[in-house]
């Protein structure tokens, strides 16, 4: 686990909160939000959505996209829609001010962009772009570096026509490469599943696993809609009435079973957004689609909203949680925008203003968007992904809308509310545990344990053609600590249970495999003793996660002695020769007093007889 601190905009340096501290009177808790601030000219970004878009466009939104694009540990930007067809890509600059680097990002021009996905198809450690287009080629691109990219569509076996609208990633065959499901707005073309093979190259495989699907496509979203660790795959599909309706697969381990009308799933609407999270607090994902405000039948005129059952069918409950919004919308996103740990409800409005329905932690919720500021006037808005853009602790919102700016609009929360912030890494040197699940528990002022919050690693989807930046955010509201974290691979992977984190910082969670190995080789060596060895025992801190093996927020004895029985030399070969002899021994008197010397086998802070004893009940070993 690696941990980052931030402060509020513009950054500072922030203290780690312990575990059991208190940072937050309990009254925080009962505090209104704070409005937010739209900041997006304040912050460098500039880019404008074509209103009446150019000749072979698609009139139904563009895609965007946040995530550390470029490995520095803040969230970059991606947009589609301007006139010109140009591609923003901007650079965070570390204090939540963005850099233009548009111009020189290798992105092609495209004319009619739809949906974004950042993703690490090579798992070379930073993330690749993929953008679909409705009426030209959707193309892939790899991460070069320097918010840089090249055009490896022809190669990888993308580069095709088709009218593509929104994308997901996941890994749904178990092989360590993530995948892609791409919507096709055609009832004579299929959607796309395309299988990575690992060589760089792509393979359509839908149709050998039963998701060709010849509905109307808008957007999909992987999620373990059966808590069985492989990612289902659920699909919103337009003109549902008359055509294919809302589809839903369960994935049992790499094929696929279309359980869309035994779970109820296959509703029929002009169905466009998903919104995937756990709302109601059970663990398990709930859907919410967007579409028409038609009062008749068969749409009813709703946005169905449901709920996930152990067993049996889907619940509706649209009108139990106050969320039907009776107006034509497209995006739609649960998240956390207050910090208070239950998900609230993002909902982008076409002719009337958005929505933002707040969770007060039970039915129903109620929309605060214009008292936030995050209504806007009655225009075109069809996107919106969120991401904490400065760092401070909180979900920003980005909106994109036809005829007028991207928005950036900033949350006030960061300073107000306890929060901590995972992201899950993949096994051994993947970047990122696509489709993994954490469960948190968090303590409050009283030493009382909160109900769990269930969360997802989702690349793609709870959006529309859109990406939110991956990273899980869990809001702790007046919570002082973390009792427990079990984090879940995919594709029946380990499992992790960590304790005792420091709350208010943003952590990596390592795979198991990855533990003690810091420098990330493959192997757990000298040089990773040395780092263990300079860096000491005591509590957590940023960057030293993998080697935290028991998962209690601190590096003690029991740590060393996880790593020994890892280490590829054996405790007290200083000079890794194969054998503790005499050149070992002479490494130790040299360094003898020292501190943060790899010869402090004891770690107990400097080299002395104690040192000297192990590597002596070691000696022709």
């Amino acid at each position: 686990m690696t941990a980052t601190m931030f402060g509020p905009f513009p950054r500072r340096q922030a203290p780690i909160v312990l575990a059991g501290a208190f940072l937050l009177a309990g009254a925080a808790h009962a505090q209104s939000p704070a409005p937010f601030t739209s900041e997006h000219s304040a912050r460098g970004v500039v880019y404008n959505m074509t209103f009446g878009p150019p000749i072979g466009a698609p009139q139904d939104g563009y895609g965007m996209g946040i995530a550390d694009i470029d490995g520095d540990d803040d969230l970059d930007l991606v947009f589609l829609g301007r006139p010109d067809g140009l591609v923003g890509v901007y650079e965070n600059n570390g204090l939540g001010v963005f850099v233009n680097r548009s111009a020189a990002s290798g992105v092609a021009i495209s004319p009619s962009g739809a949906g974004v996905a950042l993703f690490d198809y090579d798992r070379d450690g930073d993330l690749d772009l993929l953008v679909a287009q409705r009426y030209h080629p959707t193309r892939l691109y790899r991460n070069v570096g320097g918010l840089a990219f090249a055009d490896v569509s022809a190669g990888a076996g993308l580069g095709f026509t088709a009218p593509v609208t929104g994308v997901s990633v996941a890994d749904f065959d178990g092989d360590g490469w993530p995948d892609l499901h791409l919507c096709v707005y055609s009832t004579e073309v299929p959607d796309k599943l395309l299988r990575n093979l690992g060589d760089g190259t792509f393979e359509d495989v839908a149709a050998a696993a039963g998701v060709a699907s010849l509905g109307l496509g808008y957007q999909s979203v992987w999620s373990d809609h059966d808590r069985d660790s492989w990612p289902d795959l659920c699909v919103s599909n337009d003109r549902g009435v008359g055509n294919v309706p809302n589809q839903l697969w369960r994935n049992d381990g790499g094929s696929f079973i279309d359980v869309s009308a035994p779970t109820g799933a296959d509703v029929s609407l002009c169905s466009m957004g998903i919104a995937c999270g756990d709302l109601n607090g059970d663990a398990r994902p709930d859907y919410y689609f967007t579409n028409l405000p038609d009062p008749e039948p068969p749409l009813f005129g709703v946005n169905p909203l449901l709920l996930s059952a152990a067993k049996g069918p889907f619940t509706r409950g649209e009108a139990e949680w106050g969320v039907s919004n009776l107006r034509m919308s497209w995006g739609a996103v649960f998240w956390d925008f207050d910090n208070d740990s239950d998900l609230d409800l993002y909902v982008n409005n076409e002719f009337q203003p958005n929505a933002l329905f707040r969770n007060p932690g039970t039915p129903p919720m109620a929309d605060i968007g214009v008292s936030m500021g995050v209504a806007g006037s009655a225009n075109l808005s069809f996107a919106s992904a969120t991401g904490d853009l400065d760092g401070d602790g909180d979900l920003d919102l980005v909106i994109n809308n036809y005829g007028g700016p991207v928005r950036l609009l900033m949350n006030q929360e960061g300073s107000r509310r306890n929060w901590i912030r995972l992201r899950v890494a993949g096994e051994g040197r993947v970047r990122d545990a696509v489709g993994a699940s954490a469960t948190l528990v968090a303590v409050g002022p009283k030493g009382e344990e909160r109900a769990p919050q269930w969360r997802e690693v989702l690349f793609g989807g709870n959006t529309y053609l859109a990406q939110n930046d991956p990273t899980l955010h869990f809001g702790l509201g007046d919570a002082t600590a973390v009792a427990s974290i079990e984090v879940r691979w995919p594709a029946g992977g380990a499992v992790r249970t960590i304790s005792s984190l420091a709350i208010n910082a943003r952590w990596t969670v390592h795979h198991p495999s990855r533990l003690g190995d810091v420098d990330g080789d493959g192997a757990v060596g000298s040089l990773d003793w040395a780092q263990f060895a300079q860096w000491g025992l005591g509590p957590l801190q940023p960057g030293r996660e993998m080697l935290d093996f028991d998962g209690n927020g601190a590096l003690g004895a029991e740590d060393v002695d996880a790593f020994w029985q890892r280490a590829s030399f054996a405790r007290g070969d200083l000079d890794e020769s194969g054998s503790v002899d005499a050149g070992d021994l002479a490494q130790m008197l040299g360094s003898w007093g020292s501190k943060g010397s790899h010869a402090d086998l004891d770690l107990d802070g400097s080299v002395g007889a104690g040192d000297l004893a192990i590597l002596l009940g070691a000696w022709g070993g």
